[in-house]
């Protein structure tokens, strides 16, 4: 069984002394891994790091055999941020979190185009990245089944006014709709609201807190999964 896809680099990790397993996501097939040998030729070492972009041929003797990989360079995003330690870091921890999150082998072309649009941010120039970073996130949450709920506050019903979010049910309140029960809550970026709007360092560490939260508490400590590294040093690298 053969098909060939392209795709974007998640993750490399070492199988044996001659082989490694590369884990792509593909439009087609999803995340999926194969065997691929020969990791340590220049050219294609510099090929196989997270978020580029190449053109994987698998083949194997079953679907659901490990099968084995040849890759062909498309564009290597990561070389254009490569000074950039905030970004390079943003782009690793986008990898890793689709690693841990999405299930093998099944398609999803929102979680696919949302990581191709997000890397065409980073390498882009613009400096409201992180802004960006953030929302995908969230949408990423969206896309696994535990989306957020910031519509209309969940006590009052407005629409106007959301300042926070309830860490139980992931819906936003109002000031107003907080109550006594604001230092129990967390805080929602106006960005989040209107995309617009100017932010701060401590806006952009709010919501770094708000998605982790919910990532940890929805998907990770239920899957006894360790919150990736990357991330955790991507929030370091924002912290007043």
């Amino acid at each position: 069984m053969r098909w060939s896809s392209e795709g974007f680099v998640l993750s490399l990790k070492p199988h044996n002394e001659k082989s490694y397993i590369l884990e792509v996501l593909t439009r087609e097939h999803g995340k999926h891994k194969g065997l691929i040998r020969g990791v340590h030729s220049k050219n294609l070492r510099s090929i196989i790091e997270p978020g580029n972009e190449i053109t994987a041929h698998w083949s194997g003797r079953l679907e659901t055999h490990l099968g084995n990989y040849s890759i062909e360079g498309i564009k290597s995003w990561s070389s254009l941020i490569l000074a950039e330690k905030e970004k390079l870091c943003a782009l690793t921890s986008a990898c890793s979190l689709i690693t841990n999150t999405l299930a093998e082998k099944q398609p999803n072309e929102n979680i696919y185009y949302g990581l191709k649009s997000l890397i065409q941010i980073l390498t882009s120039g613009r400096n409201d990245w992180i802004k960006d970073y953030i929302i995908w996130e969230l949408n990423l949450l969206t896309e696994i089944g535990y989306g957020l709920d910031l519509s209309k506050c969940a006590v009052t019903s407005e629409k106007d006014n959301l300042v926070f979010v309830s860490p139980s049910t992931g819906s936003a309140v109002t000031e107003i709709g907080a109550g006594d029960y604001k230092s129990k809550l967390l805080k929602l970026p106006s960005f989040l609201i209107d995309h617009k709007i100017i932010y701060s360092k401590e806006d952009v560490l709010d919501g770094l807190n708000l998605s982790e939260f919910f990532l940890k508490k929805w998907f990770f400590l239920p899957n006894n999964l360790h919150f990736p590294e990357s991330r955790n040093r991507l929030k370091d690298m924002f912290i007043i």
